[in-house]
């Protein structure tokens, strides 16, 4: 029970990054160091190294340092005293019990310091070299709104002589200034005596509570916002089920996440929480999930819009490919979230480059012919059952796939074109006709007379004017040349169809009308026999 509560505080407070002075590390810093196990010490360090009998273990500054963690992780408070050096304190430091000095520099230490215990010295005798006096050692500097305090261990005598370290007694008078700032606070203080002890990750119980409470606040503050909107929704769109789980679901969520950021400074958190929190894991959930819901919206608003005007095999694409694009949304979060947390993303993607190369190279043909199908639907030159000739092949388009276009030829046959090799042949469309030409090939008889042949040209320039089918313009009825048997005419008309079988029709009904006129005037086609005279022996 008590794991998931924990992990239940763990997800509600990777909700946002933090504000504050000190820059806190990343997890994967802290990570890093509480997995080293740097049990050697340097050449300084083992020629200084001398063994200091303390019933404290305060001999150097990295075991004071530990002693001191140690007992304040234990709310050991008392103990942890034995580390500060309460000498000469300030007025206003010397007001508080030893005790109650080490309680607050925990809670200080906690919120704004994180001690790198492996970086202070083993030595009796301090770190060599570090630009400070012998009898004293950095352990961090902790940034306030006014200046950086210092926060040094010092090498001072036990009464008997033997000289310890301890936290100084310059950086103990700043612990009740620093808690001022960093400390619970009014809130905090009220309401820590009524709420059992209880500390993860650093914080405390009322900070949990609080976190809690700024999300089921967040939640009901925005309630009747988002009520509203649903109802206005539900009143304007005929079907609102997705625009109304977008506005209730990953929008609210935002909303809660940025009001609830917006109020940390009321948590005072932990460097702990704060490493954690810099990942900004409830936040890029909450992106991600309007961005991914923004995309299905986009892409149902898309579809009809498709099967509105026609495109039902464009339709079909829109999956796949929304699919594609949802997932290069989840893929760069994941990564943001990584470099959140201190992970070399671009590392990772290294660490993968060899691998991705070879399914690149692997998927090339497969990558071609989708970007081939996206390109199809797209410009759309062709569409499903158009009637097309595409290089020296004709037929109807039956199927744009992602990797073939389907063809059925006039033989009946079935052609699988690969969409890369489809998309770059010339390709003409039958269907984007909007009316057919009319041009039958018509010679007269060399021998007809001027007359005949005037008179065939009026009428059937005139019956060709006269029927409902031939468009107005272009139409021309005229004597071309002389060809080598017979009179060419030149007809050109276009039938006012899209339809071939009643082009056919119309075609048909005209050329028997070209046959009645050139009855009606004695005038006969020519012949287009050819013979062959053969002379005999005499």
């Amino acid at each position: 029970m008590m794991s998931a509560i924990r992990l239940l505080m763990l997800v509600l407070f990777a909700s946002w990054s933090m504000f504050a002075w000190a820059q806190p590390p990343t997890l994967q810093t802290m990570l890093n160091a509480e997995s080293e196990q740097q049990d050697e010490v340097t050449t300084a360090d083992q020629d200084n190294m001398a063994i200091v009998v303390d019933d404290y273990n305060r001999g150097s500054p990295r075991t004071s340092m530990e002693g001191y963690l140690n007992a304040a992780n234990r709310n050991d408070f008392e103990r942890a005293s034995q580390y500060l050096d309460v000498r000469n304190l300030h007025a206003e430091a010397a007001e508080v019990t030893p005790a109650d000095l080490a309680k607050q520099l925990k809670q200080v230490l906690d919120r704004q310091l994180w001690v790198d215990i492996h970086s202070l010295s083993q030595s009796n005798l301090g770190a060599p070299n570090d630009s400070l006096p012998g009898y004293r050692d950095l352990v961090g500097k902790i940034a306030t709104p006014d200046r950086t305090v210092n926060v040094y261990m010092q090498r001072v005598p036990r009464p008997d002589g033997v000289f310890i370290w301890k936290i100084s007694n310059a950086s103990v008078s700043q612990i009740p200034h620093l808690y001022a700032i960093y400390g619970d606070g009014p809130i905090g203080e009220a309401l820590a005596p009524y709420l059992p002890e209880f500390v993860w990750l650093g914080m405390q119980s009322w900070q949990w509570l609080m976190i809690l409470a700024l999300f089921v606040g967040a939640f009901v503050i925005t309630w009747p916002l988002f009520w509203l909107v649903q109802r206005f929704i539900a009143q304007r769109h005929a079907n609102p089920e997705l625009l109304n789980h977008f506005i209730s679901g990953p929008l609210r969520l935002l909303t809660v996440v940025l009001v609830v950021r917006s109020q940390f400074e009321l948590l005072r958190p932990s460097i702990e929480s704060r490493a954690i929190a810099e990942g900004q894991t409830l936040l890029i959930i909450a992106v991600t999930w309007v961005l991914v819901i923004s995309l299905e919206l986009l892409r149902q608003r898309t579809h009809r819009k498709l099967l509105r005007t026609g495109r039902d095999q464009a339709a079909l694409l829109l999956r796949p490919l929304f699919n594609v694009l949802k997932t290069l949304v989840v893929l760069f979060a994941f990564l943001i979230w990584l470099e959140n947390l201190g992970f070399q993303a671009t590392t990772i993607l290294a660490g993968l480059g060899i691998g991705g190369l070879a399914v690149a190279l692997a998927a090339q043909k497969s990558v071609e012919n989708i970007i081939g199908a996206i390109t199809l639907y797209i410009s759309t030159p062709v569409k499903a059952g158009d009637f097309c000739r595409f290089g020296d092949q004709t037929g109807i388009v039956e199927e744009i796939g992602l990797r073939f276009t389907r063809v059925r030829t006039i033989d009946r046959t079935v052609i699988n074109i690969p969409n890369a090799t489809f998309v770059d042949l010339h390709l003409e469309n039958f269907a984007e006709r909007e009316k057919i030409r009319f041009d039958p090939a018509v010679q007269l008889r060399l021998d007809s007379k001027a007359s005949q042949v005037e008179q065939v040209l009026v009428t059937l320039k005139q019956a060709l004017k006269d029927h409902p089918m031939v468009d107005d313009e272009p139409l021309r009825v005229r004597l071309q040349n002389f060809a080598t048997h017979g009179l060419k005419l030149n007809i050109l008309c276009y039938i006012k169809t899209t339809d071939f079988n009643e082009y056919l029709e119309v075609a048909e009904a005209l050329n028997l009308t070209i046959l009645r006129i050139l009855e009606e005037n004695q005038v006969s086609p020519a012949d287009l026999t050819q013979y062959r005279l053969v002379q005999g022996e005499s």
